[in-house]
Formats: C-alpha cells, structure tokens, sequence
C-alpha cells in the first residue's frame, strides 16, 4: 500500500487492517510514502487522493469550498479572512451532500472498509457524522448500525428517492451521545466481520477533514496563520495539524503550521478547562458537575481526544494554539451575522467559531492583516431542504440503555 499507520507514542509502523488502535492512550498516523501530487480534475477530497488511507477514490464526492470572506471580514476588522465551508450551497458549488464536513470524512472511510473487506460500519452521533454515514452507506449500499440518543433522532434524514435498506437506526430512548457510543462499543466486541467507525482513531477520518487545509493553502497560495473551528472531540483540528505538518515536511508549502484556534460551548467546555489549566490530561472537573443545556449540542462530548498522544493538548501545543469558550448569545448574534452577509444559514459549530474569532479580534490574539482560515463546518441544511425534498429516516429499534446490546443483536439474528 502507498502507507503505513505510525503509532505517536511508541513510534512503531504497521500495516493498516482498518487498525483503530495499537498503544494506549495514542493515536495512529498515516504515513505516506510520496508527496502529493493534487488531481485537478477529481472532485472534493479526491483532489488530494495522494494522502488518504484509501487503494483508490470511490464514486462519492465530498469536499471543501474555500473563498475569500471579504464583507464578513470587513465586519470583523480583518482584511484576509478566509473561510472553509462544508455544506449545501450551490452558488460557491458546496460539496458536503448532508450539510456538515463530516461527508468528507464519510466517503474515504468507506473506501477504507471496501479496501479491508469490511462486512458493516457501526457508528454513532449526535446528528452530524450519522447523517452523513446515512446517506453514502444508503448511495454505496454498505450495511450500517447507526445509534443515536432520543434527542438526536430526527436529525437523520436523507434527500427523497434515496434507499436506506442498508441502514440500521438505533435510537437510544433513555439516552444520549455517550450512551450511542458505549453502545456501538458493545456491538463492535460482538458482531464478528463489522467495524467500529472509529472517531478520532479513524485516519480515514483525520485525513478526510485533514484535506481542507491543502484545499485553502491551494486556493489561497500559503498556509494561513490562523486556523479556527468549533471542538468537540477533535477529529477536525487534529487532522487539520496532521495535514498541515505533512504539507511543510514535505516543502510544499513554508511553516509554520497554522495556529490552531478551538473554540467550545461555556457550558460545556472541558478541553478550555485543561488547556487553560495547564494540563496535558483531562479531569472530572472538567466537566459540568452535572448535564447542562448547551447552545450547540453538537460540540457536547465527554470523551475527547485531548491528553492522547497526537491529541487536541498536543496540536495546540505544537501549534502554540489556544482555546476559546463562547457564551450562547454571543453565538446567536455571529450565526446572525453570517447569514446576513454570506446569503446561507450556518449550523451551530460554526457559529461558535465565528464568535471565538471575534473574541480573538478584541483581544488582540490576531492582528487586522493575518491571514486567517474560519471553518464553517456545516451550513446549508436549511436551504437544502427548501429546495430539495427530504425525509427522516424511521427507527429500526428504540432501546434502553440497559438492554441495547442484547436487544440489537437478537434483532438482527432474527433478520440474518
């Protein structure tokens, strides 16, 4: 294969098998034998095909839009702002088919699972990654256990005329994120031939997402100084700052590595608590004493990839990044204001990272000429469901937390 997978933390290289894990407590890292060579006529991430964890591109297509943000900089103060966004949004020609970034992590990981014969994906969400599953599974028919809390339900929906015979999904009735994960986690030890979709472990993840920095260092001829995103486990900057590294390793582009800016709901911020903390590993007090309402629920985890080695303390640390937590109303007010200027609703994440970009603005942490990449991780849905029709998908099963396992597996024995 044109890679091996690195382990951060011992340093050993291993031939990939879909491998999520090797040491404890250490993320794996593609590692690839040739520079890349970017495909100007593929489309989306397949543009940077070099550098993904895949024997060949798939028909399914994904990717990043990258364009100057002239008025909404003029706004802010800044004169080379930048964004990167992942969405519906025919006008720039938007790229991500469900609404959120997590298409381009979806496409080259089901390359990944064909390449190692992968019977099934099991995956859980609070909405974004499982929509986006949803639909290239349904498109690619690969068989798909898709768990969600009771909360998160109706955020699974699909475009009309699409089948989803393939797609399994499991609704947590008494439980949230958490719950689905610790859930899929069951699953995972039981169903022989079925992969755990991974999260943060997934290199095919990392480096899906990883690739929209190569497409903003194409378009905008250098890397940016100044890389901003909404967090919460950490997928997107982490593969952000792989991505980055190998560009500048390689000499494709002059370091540094872009400052790595990750921003978090004030309810809910544990990876700000540690990094402000001055801690490279996370505690119970981290986290709320107890649950919270938060403004965007899809930055809500209680496991992120911060203290792992090759995790979210590392990058920020390298990157000499920082963190930034952000009060409801102060996101409400900058998703109003993107949608104003720009002409396209933004979902939550990127309305939170627009307004850490404005706190940064204030407090001097960026300078007015810095070249500074926001990423608006998902926008569009709303305009795509007035132009398109669309459907939730209807529940396979509704279980318990006490009994999901059993009660999933002796389904799907009922249907083998």
């Amino acid at each position: 294969m044109k890679y091996e997978l690195k382990c951060l933390k011992t340093n050993e290289r291993l031939t990939d098998d879909y491998t999520l894990h090797h040491t404890d407590n250490a993320l794996l890292q593609t590692q690839y034998e040739a520079p890349l060579e970017v495909n100007e006529e593929a489309e989306g991430v397949w543009q940077f095909e070099d550098w993904l964890p895949v024997t060949n591109a798939n028909e399914y297509v994904a990717g990043t839009v990258t364009y100057k943000a002239e008025a909404l900089g003029k706004k802010l103060g800044l004169s080379n702002l930048w964004v990167a966004f992942h969405g519906y949004w025919p006008e720039k020609g938007g790229l991500c088919p469900t609404g959120s970034f997590k298409d381009m992590e979806a496409v080259p990981t089901l390359q990944r699972l064909s390449d190692h014969d992968g019977q099934g994906l099991i995956c859980a969400s609070a909405g974004n990654t499982a929509r986006a599953f949803t639909h290239f599974c349904s498109l690619s028919k690969t068989p798909l256990i898709v768990i969600v809390g009771r909360d998160h339900a109706e955020r699974i929906w699909v475009r009309e005329g699409i089948s989803t015979q393939s797609v399994r999904l499991v609704v947590v009735e008494d439980g949230d994120y958490a719950d689905a994960k610790r859930l899929a986690n069951q699953l995972a030890l039981e169903l022989e031939g079925w992969q755990l979709e991974g999260g943060v472990h997934n290199v095919a993840r990392r480096d899906g997402i990883g690739s929209l920095i190569i497409d903003a260092a194409h378009t905008i001829g250098a890397l940016p100084d100044h890389y901003f995103q909404g967090i919460g486990g950490g997928p997107g900057p982490i593969g952000v700052h792989e991505m980055a590294e190998r560009l500048v390793e390689t000499g494709q582009f002059e370091g540094p590595v872009p400052q790595q800016h990750v921003s978090q709901n004030a309810d809910h911020c544990p990876i700000h608590n540690a990094w402000q903390a001055g801690r490279d590993h996370l505690l119970a007090e981290d986290f709320p004493a107890e649950e919270v309402e938060v403004y965007s629920d899809y930055l809500l985890n209680t496991a992120p990839a911060y203290g792992q080695v090759g995790g979210v303390h590392d990058i920020l640390r390298a990157s000499a990044g920082q963190t930034h937590i952000v009060q409801e109303d102060d996101a409400r007010a900058a998703k109003a204001m993107v949608e104003a200027i720009e002409g396209i609703d933004i979902m939550s994440p990127g309305a939170v990272a627009t307004a850490s970009l404005q706190q940064a603005v204030e407090a001097g942490d960026v300078e007015a000429d810095d070249c500074i990449l926001l990423n608006i991780s998902g926008g569009g849905a709303e305009r795509l469901k007035s132009d398109v029709n669309t459907r939730t998908v209807e529940p396979w099963l509704r279980v318990s937390k006490r009994d999901g396992a059993p009660t999933v597996l002796e389904a799907l024995e009922a249907t083998s």
